[in-house]
């Protein structure tokens, strides 16, 4: 019977608090009423501890010693705050939302991928950067409203079935050549059509037509 007891006996775990000494990897040398001892931090910890931290230990007889939160950090400390997860991380908000705010900066970073997935997107910013080496876009309807519009590209390639654009006014200039191929063209001017050039060269391999009230060659 008491060797039963004995082997059904628990380390009874007392709450301390210690101060940070040093940190290493996996451990931290903690300053406590009991002298320094080796600690780990707990799951549940998800601040880093640094040096000089007032932290909460959890401690038994057996040896065991786990940091359970950081409780104080000096002032003149300038280390950023850290949450340290092991793992995968998966955070689950039950029948509400998710709101992240911050009074300065707020950065995302990955060292592999990065995915947003969601019914709607929305970006709201006074000012935009974006700089993608190389960029994908798959999309059903496109729409924007710009009121100004800079492109610069050394070559350029669009895919068109049908393109309509409605301009007010519109200036092309080329600096070398300029190709047109089609199958057929056709202008539609309402008051005058001029066409100015050093050379001027039309062929038609069958008809040629003009038709006017009056034709002036000179």
């Amino acid at each position: 019977m008491q060797n039963l007891a004995k082997k059904t006996e628990h380390p009874q775990p007392c709450i301390e608090y210690g101060r940070i000494l040093a940190e290493g990897e996996n451990t931290y040398t903690v300053l406590t009423l009991f002298g320094d001892v080796m600690s780990e931090k707990a799951v549940s910890c998800l601040v880093k501890p640094r040096t000089g931290d007032t932290v909460l230990l959890s401690m038994d007889t057996t040896g065991n010693c786990f940091i359970l939160s950081v409780l104080k950090r000096e002032a003149c400390e300038k280390a950023r705050t850290e949450l340290v997860f092991d793992g995968q991380v998966n955070m689950h908000i039950k029948d509400g939302g998710l709101s992240l705010t911050s009074d300065k900066d707020m950065n995302l970073a990955s060292r592999e991928g990065l995915a947003f997935a969601s019914q709607e997107i929305s970006i709201h910013a006074e000012k935009g950067k974006v700089a993608i080496e190389r960029l994908s876009f798959v999309g059903k309807v496109f729409r924007s409203q710009v009121k100004q519009i800079k492109v610069v590209a050394r070559s350029v390639e669009n895919i068109f079935h049908r393109l309509t654009q409605r301009l007010e006014n519109t200036f092309r200039f080329v600096e070398d050549h300029e190709e047109i191929q089609s199958r057929s063209t056709r202008y539609l001017v309402e008051d005058t059509l001029t066409m100015h050039s050093k050379n001027a060269v039309h062929m038609a391999e069958e008809i040629v037509t003009i038709n006017a009230e009056q034709i002036h060659l000179g």
